[in-house]
This record gives structure tokens, C-alpha cells and sequence, in this order.
């Protein structure tokens, strides 16, 4: 496959993530600022830790407006000069899918058209006079349809495995950084519960529950649960795979850069528990699990989409007397 069009596959499924789980953590903001959250610093701290994960920014860089929920969506939904913002990343996502079009299947291309349109059509005034959660839930839904029509569509060949790449890496990196925005794990439960909710794992985190629950399980369920599609672990050991069927290369081996800082990553998660958490610290932990797939993203970048300068030919004398 074409470097350019195994980036474009990369970008793409990265980008609808992204969209995906900006539009989940907002809708989880605003749906819980109505009722027990509204006012006071409940509230404040909610906006400000949904504002950083949108931006990739530390919670305490944050600063918020009169109107947090306005500032919130103003920034984290239109903002186009915020590279993750749904705007911004849905409209990534279509330039990388025209790139991509001879690619992907009618389905997938109608999905990812009829969204971005969707959400041109709208403006921070027009979903805050009618449903901001209504709006942010369709988005949501379209993302999630994306990859639901990719995976019926698309062929199991070298451009799906690029998408699974960019899909679990980006879902990986988004978990970290809700998990990064808990103060401690001694944060109240109901702070617990809305990182749940943020993740989309209260109900398999319920289902999962053996005895009453704590901040420490809930931590350990988003981090090693080797089968919720959205933990750390999962989406480690997803990355894995994909690397594994794009080189061809054996499981359990490595045969480059990228393969050898997933394999790394795994390990890190796949031979932890949630007393190795405790031990070194929530922070501690989340930081070194981003710095690791942040090399990885990096590797990834150097094995399969490098950038090779273009070397103009050196001018000959006898050029030169010819010009």
C-alpha cells in the first residue's frame, strides 16, 4: 500500500475517534451539570476536566468563562482553530476519506459526507437553542456507525489494519488523559462514576462487579480489563495485532521500531495489576503509559509514513555556464 494512502486510512479512523469521544465526554458534562453538578465548583471542575481532555491540556490550565457550558461547546465543538475539536476533526476526516475514495466502500464514504454536512450545518447558537446533548449524542452515533460501516464494508486487507492502528491508538491515548484528570483515587465515587460514563463502561463495569465497588476498581477495570473494548489494555493489545498483520512479522517477536514500543506497551499493562497502580501512583502511571504511546505514535511515523525530503540534483558547472 501507498504511503500517503496508508496515512490517509490512519488519520481518518484517528480523527473520527477523537470526534467520537469528544462528543461523549461533553454530552456526560452537560447532561450531569443539570442536575446534581449544577453551580458551584462540582460544576466548574467538570467543564474545566472536559475542556482539557477536548484540548489535550492540563485541567488546572483551563479557564473558563461566565457561561461554562457555552465556553465548553464554543471551544471543544466549532472552534476550528482547535485541531481537536469536532469540527476540526470531522473535517480531517473527510479531507483524508477524499484522498481515500477509490478506497473505501460507498457505505463508509456516505457516512463520513452526510456527518461532516451535518455538523457544518450547525453553530454553537443554533444546538444551544435547541438540544446541545441531542446534538452531541447524533454525533456520537454517526462516529460509532462509521466504524460499524467500515468493519461490514471494508475489506480485512492492509488499509483496515491501518485504521484498526489509528482507531486503538487514539482510543488508548483518550483514556489516559480521562484517567489523567482524576485528582487521586481517593476522588469521591460519583467523580468515579462520571469518568465511567465518560469511558462508556458503567454498565460493563456493573456487569463485571463481583462486590461493592470502589474508585480503585473502577481504576483498574478502565486500565486491565483485558475484554472492554475501551480499557488500556485492550486497546494496547489491539495496536499490537494490527502492527503484527501490516509487517506480517510473528507474534511475540519484533521486526522494527513500532513493534518493539507496542510490545513494550502490552507489557506494561498485560503484567500490571491494580496494586502495581497503587504502588507508583495514579499520575505516575498514566504519564509513563502516554510517554510510551507517544514514542510508539512516533515509531509508527517513522516506520510507515516518513518523511523523505526531496533532493534537488546538484548543479553541474557546466549547468551553470549553460543558464
Amino acid at each position: 500500500m501507498l504511503s500517503r494512502h496508508a496515512e490517509a486510512f490512519f488519520w481518518l479512523s484517528r480523527n473520527v475517534e477523537r470526534a467520537e469521544t469528544v462528543a461523549r465526554v461533553l454530552d456526560v458534562t452537560y447532561t450531569r451539570s443539570m442536575d446534581q453538578y449544577a453551580g458551584g465548583t462540582w460544576a466548574e471542575r467538570s467543564w474545566r476536566t472536559a475542556i482539557a481532555i477536548a484540548t489535550f491540556t492540563h485541567p488546572a490550565a483551563v479557564r473558563l468563562g461566565t457561561r461554562a457550558a457555552t465556553d465548553a461547546l464554543a471551544r471543544c465543538v466549532f472552534d476550528a482553530e482547535n485541531p481537536s475539536s469536532i469540527v476540526s476533526c470531522i473535517g480531517t476526516a473527510r479531507g483524508n476519506a477524499i484522498g481515500l475514495r477509490s478506497e473505501l466502500s460507498t457505505e463508509v464514504w456516505e457516512h463520513i459526507n452526510e456527518l461532516y454536512l451535518d455538523v457544518r450545518a450547525e453553530s454553537a447558537d443554533s444546538i444551544r437553542e435547541g438540544s446541545p446533548s441531542r446534538f452531541l449524542r447524533r454525533v456520537r452515533d454517526r462516529c460509532q456507525a462509521i466504524a460499524g460501516v467500515s468493519a461490514a464494508t471494508l475489506l480485512r486487507e492492509d488499509g483496515w489494519y491501518f485504521m484498526q492502528l489509528g482507531r486503538f491508538l487514539e482510543r488508548g491515548s483518550l483514556e489516559a488523559r480521562i484517567l489523567s484528570t482524576a485528582e487521586s483515587l481517593d476522588d469521591p465515587w460519583p467523580e468515579w462514576q462520571r469518568m465511567l460514563e465518560m469511558s462508556s463502561a458503567s454498565f460493563p463495569f456493573a456487569q463485571a462487579a463481583t462486590h461493592l465497588q470502589s474508585a480503585r476498581d473502577a481504576t483498574a477495570f478502565l486500565v486491565f480489563n483485558a475484554t472492554f473494548p475501551r480499557s488500556l489494555a485492550f486497546c494496547a493489545n489491539e495496536v499490537e495485532a494490527a502492527l503484527h498483520r501490516i509487517s506480517g512479522s510473528p507474534g511475540g517477536s519484533y521486526g522494527d521500531d513500532a513493534e518493539k514500543q507496542a510490545g513494550r506497551l502490552c507489557a506494561s499493562l498485560n503484567f500490571a495489576n491494580a496494586d502495581d497502580l497503587v504502588a507508583e501512583g495514579l499520575h505516575p502511571f498514566v504519564r509513563r503509559i502516554l510517554t510510551t504511546i507517544e514514542s510508539l505514535i512516533a515509531a509508527i511515523q517513522s516506520v510507515y509514513f516518513p518523511r523523505v525530503p526531496v533532493v534537488a540534483p546538484a548543479l553541474l558547472h557546466s549547468d551553470a555556464l549553460a543558464g
